[in-house]
């Protein structure tokens, strides 16, 4: 995700970079962020000045009180201090909220090294290794492939988790867990230590990582909340 110090700083940035992207129409939610941004830090001037007079007022009554004169209009003042308090800090809350959603459909600012396109025939070959293998029939895919030799069933997993989800058969599954296998013990020799992470993840924890956004149709959510 990134720092909202950072758009703040470098809007024209952030917009060229949608561009490049191919996305110039997200460009707005960076005018959006920067306009709640710069509500965010006046009502957070506007809260710390309160809390200033808040304090200045419980002086001042404790003085008049010490020198015995009256305080009903100070005591006035003070107590509606903490409800213009609470509410900036509720507009606050709020603005928090919309900067966070905004940042989170924001994508990190693309590489000077990517090549501009408008689709993949914009893409630049770096390098080749070994020699493209040519077939005299026409090559099938893994789905084509795995679905003829039964080693994969789409229309089950469908029927019992949606779409997108598959279920793995017989050698696949052998497979699978082989290269895992395999994927395992080379990170454990390169030194790392093996974390399972729960099943689920609460949007804050992931949301810095992925676009949100690309994958809010696929979150499961518990008891209404997202994970």
């Amino acid at each position: 995700m990134l720092d909202i110090k950072f758009v703040r700083d470098n809007p024209e940035i952030v917009k060229e970079s949608l561009r490049r992207r191919g996305d110039p129409e997200k460009g707005k939610l960076v005018d959006d962020v920067l306009r709640d941004d710069k509500d965010w830090r006046r009502i957070q001037t506007e809260a710390n000045n309160l809390r200033g007079k808040r304090n200045k007022l419980t002086e001042e009554i404790a003085k008049a009180r010490r020198m015995g004169e009256d305080v009903s209009a100070l005591v006035s003042q003070a107590e509606i201090v903490p409800t213009e308090i609470k509410r900036l800090e509720n507009e606050s809350r709020k603005l928090e909220e919309n900067i966070t959603n905004i940042l989170l459909n924001l994508p990190n600012i693309i590489d000077e090294s990517v090549p501009y396109g408008v689709d993949e025939n914009g893409n630049i070959e770096i390098k080749k290794w070994g020699d493209r293998p040519e077939f005299n029939f026409t090559p099938k895919d893994h789905i084509d492939l795995a679905s003829k030799l039964r080693l994969i069933d789409f229309e089950r997993a469908a029927k019992v988790a949606g779409a997108r989800f598959y279920y793995l058969r017989g050698d696949l599954v052998k497979l699978n867990y082989a290269v895992l296998k395999f994927a395992l013990d080379f990170i454990e020799k390169k030194g790392y230590v093996l974390i399972q992470p729960p099943y689920l993840l609460r949007r804050e924890a992931i949301g810095g990582a992925v676009a949100l956004s690309d994958f809010e149709d696929v979150i499961y959510k518990i008891e209404g909340e997202d994970l």
